[in-house]
């Protein structure tokens, strides 16, 4: 329960310190005294949005420190503690939430730092805010089902606890299976790309790694057949020719050379020298000669080199650039093809496992479904007592289920609270109820059931009663009391019934002091309450009559507690 709040800066508050009591503590005071602001404050510490408009004017920041004793939290909150590395006491938790000008927001739980996530998670299970309006747990179709299971037995819970196991078993399998065959659809994919290449490398008979050289050089003398024959005949004309070719030039100039060795001996290597150009190039000419009738120009062999470099060409621009390089790629293929295995029977003995899974988790999640059919049932009967009790005898309440094909962590079963508040109106979803004072009153019907079995430690009401009759109000007073005796309970009203159905009751009241606004809290005696209680009924002008109808009220109560 929520001991202590201590707010400074925050609002038009500047600096307050409330302490609260068990059960039913009932908080009035002029509209704009402060008292919704005490659920700001509250709402803040749980992880509440955190805006600079809530600074007070003309302050750097605004701080609000709660302390909560723990009862029956305890346990879950310590888990929750040890999990993000906070200190922790058995049976007390300090919050503090720190708002600045600036922007910075701080966060402190037990004096360490800690993120608003972590504060929102571990407030829900210590402070449970309602307003007229509030469409929290109770209104979410979502967890809707989970309020169900809160009420269920032990051995639904053992039961649940059994499907869940089985339901992260199971959602670990179907994850498993489907990689499997992802994973398998991607290696076909691979598969078929490598057999293409595979296929056209074969095909293409590769046996020689400098092929495309040789080629090119074929190529180059084939496609240049004319030229090198036109040029090799130049060559033979300038040759032979009978009175002006290199060779008759070279025989005179070779007997030149000879006669000058009739003139000394040193000119006898010179003839030599040129003895040796002449036969040189008389074997030149001789090697072209061959040359040229060893060549021929093969058409049918040049369209062949012709298609064979362009083939080769291609390869080496998928997988080279060489065509080394090719040969070497070919070889990486066919082994990538030789290590591919199909993986069928992995992926069908993992399809049986989750099969068989499934089979179980449909057996328990029909087992489950029996059981919440059969605590909806008993929750059916006590929500339609307790909607009684709130002047809605007339009202119908159902728990709607619809068991879908879909396995989730709850099981199939899709849960929907529906309402008919009054005859002859078709059962509709929480969410569809327009009224407020109805849906204030189903509100609170719905919190005296599942306070049992909530994990918070207080609830807070904040004038749910606004738009109510009097004796409607003193039927949400009772109920308030009835939850404050299990729960510590907080109400903001301005209802007179509601008020003197608390066990406590403190006034927010608001005062102007030089030039400034200030709230104050306390708590009032037994005559300021009737006093309180009768302007409630009367308005300001407060008569003896008026005290009497307010002890008369408190009285009521009182005999009702009893």
């Amino acid at each position: 329960m929520l001991v202590e709040l201590d707010i400074k800066n925050f609002a038009i508050i500047k600096a307050l310190k409330v302490r609260f009591q068990e059960h039913m503590t009932v908080l009035i005071g002029e509209t704009g005294a402060g008292k919704s602001i005490l659920i700001d404050a509250v709402s803040l510490l749980m992880g509440g949005r955190g805006q600079k408009e809530m600074i007070r004017t003309g302050e750097k920041k605004a701080v609000v420190t709660g302390l909560f004793e723990l009862d029956d939290q305890k346990e879950k909150i310590a888990a929750l503690c040890d999990q993000y590395g906070l200190p922790h006491d058995d049976d007390q938790l300090v919050i503090s939430r720190e708002l600045a000008a600036k922007g910075r927001n701080v966060v402190r739980i037990n004096g360490q730092l800690t993120t608003i996530n972590v504060l929102r998670e571990i407030g829900n299970y210590l402070v449970d805010i309602h307003g007229q309006n509030d469409q929290q747990i109770l209104m979410d179709q979502d967890r809707q089902i989970d309020l169900v299971d809160n009420y269920a037995s032990k051995e639904f819970h053992e039961k649940l606890a059994q499907y869940q196991t089985n339901f992260h078993e199971w959602q670990k399998l179907s994850g498993q299976l489907r990689h499997l065959r992802q994973d398998a659809q991607e290696l076909a994919q691979k598969q078929d790309i490598l057999q293409f290449q595979h296929d056209e490398l074969e095909a293409a008979n590769l046996e020689d790694p400098k092929e495309d050289e040789k080629l090119e050089e074929e190529f180059n003398e084939l496609n240049n057949y004319q030229k090198i024959a036109d040029t090799a005949n130049y060559f033979m004309q300038l040759y032979d020719d009978d009175e002006h070719g290199i060779a008759t030039l070279l025989g005179d100039a070779q007997n030149a050379a000879t006669d000058l060795t009739e003139f000394g001996n040193k000119f006898k290597d010179f003839a030599k020298t040129v003895d040796d150009g002449v036969y040189a190039l008389n074997d030149a000419r001789s090697e072209l000669s061959n040359l040229m009738d060893a060549m021929d120009f093969d058409e049918e062999r040049f369209q062949y080199v012709t298609n064979r470099l362009d083939t080769l060409n291609s390869l080496k621009k998928k997988y080279g650039p060489t065509l080394a390089d090719v040969f070497k790629f070919y070889q990486k293929v066919d082994q990538e093809l030789g290590q591919f295995e199909t993986g069928g029977l992995d992926e069908e003995k993992l399809q049986n496992k989750v099969t068989a899974i499934e089979e179980k988790l449909s057996q328990q999640a029909r087992e489950m479904h029996q059981m919440r059919e059969k605590v909806a049932q008993n929750l059916e009967a006590k929500i339609k007592q307790e909607l009684a009790d709130l002047y809605m005898e007339k009202a119908r309440f159902s728990v709607n289920f619809d068991e879908t094909n879909t396995f989730t962590a709850k099981g199939t079963d899709d849960v929907v609270f529906l309402i008919a508040p009054n005859p002859g109106e078709d059962l509709m979803p929480l969410v569809k109820i327009v009224s407020g004072g109805e849906q204030s009153r189903l509100i609170l019907a719905l919190k005296a059931i599942f306070s049992q079995v909530e994990p918070v430690g207080t609830m807070i009401f904040d004038e749910i009663d606004t738009g109510v009759s009097g004796r409607v109000s003193a039927a949400i007073g009772r109920k308030m009391h009835s939850i404050g005796q299990k729960k510590q309970v907080i109400a903001i009203t301005h209802s007179p019934q509601v008020a003197a159905a608390g066990d406590q009751r403190y006034l927010v009241a608001k005062q102007v002091k030089d030039g400034a606004t200030f709230t104050q809290v306390g708590p009032l005696t037994k005559e300021e309450t009737i006093t309180a209680i009768a302007q409630m009924m009367a308005g300001s002008d407060v008569t003896d009559a008026a005290k009497q109808n307010a002890v008369d009220l408190m009285k009521s109560f009182k005999e009702d507690k009893k």
